[in-house]
């Protein structure tokens, strides 16, 4: 979780052995691409994942699957998109939602205008930021891009339920849009998937 009063995280713990990570926006973003590739075995997707955010020398073949859940959990708690709603006495609740959980951005397709956002919005340039910007930092900054970017926009067109639109008119425009800045099939949710939601 990003609290203010905390380090940001730059490790895993398993088994009592700490295991220091790369979590540079564009190194997690990577990590995640890799461990979704379809050309790839799901040993080579491990190995993949694990040898770009871990700082120094693998360890055995048999924890890989521990360390990569310890370190999806980590990537998680990155992104209140990610995050289990609680109550006051830390108890998870269900939400109920009318609509699917659809995907509205993919960090590789959305790539310009996330990039553009940043800039616009932060004054940051990300690709300057590369192999520096923690990945915890990066979250919170993309989730509180404002209104007037096109990447705030684009996302709330992707997310608008059209039947939630009762004029005949502006839901037919709200369609034309929809389809206008859909994603395309290679890039709808895949399982494990955070680059984007």
């Amino acid at each position: 979780m990003f609290l203010l009063y905390e380090e940001l995280p730059r490790n895993v713990d398993l088994s009592g052995v700490k295991y220091e990570l790369n979590l540079a926006f564009d190194s997690v973003l990577y990590a995640l691409k890799a461990i979704s590739d379809p050309d790839l075995t799901d040993k080579d997707k491990l190995e993949s994942f694990l040898n770009i955010l871990i700082i120094g020398h693998l360890p055995s073949e048999d924890v890989w699957l521990d360390l990569y859940d310890q370190v999806i959990n980590l990537l998680s708690d990155a992104s209140p998109e990610t995050a289990v709603p609680t109550d006051l006495n830390g108890n998870p609740i269900k939400i109920k939602s009318n609509q699917p959980n659809i995907k509205t951005y993919d960090s590789d397709f959305d790539a310009q205008m996330i990039y553009a956002a940043f800039k616009q919005a932060y004054g940051i340039d990300l690709i300057d930021q590369q192999g520096k910007l923690h990945w915890y930092k990066y979250q919170a900054l993309l989730n509180a891009l404002p209104e007037n970017t096109m990447f705030y926009q684009v996302r709330n067109i992707r997310n608008t339920n059209l039947s939630d639109i009762k004029d005949k008119e502006q839901r037919h425009t709200m369609a034309k849009l929809k389809e206008q800045v859909a994603l395309p099939d290679e890039y709808v949710e895949k399982e494990g998937d955070m680059s984007g939601s």
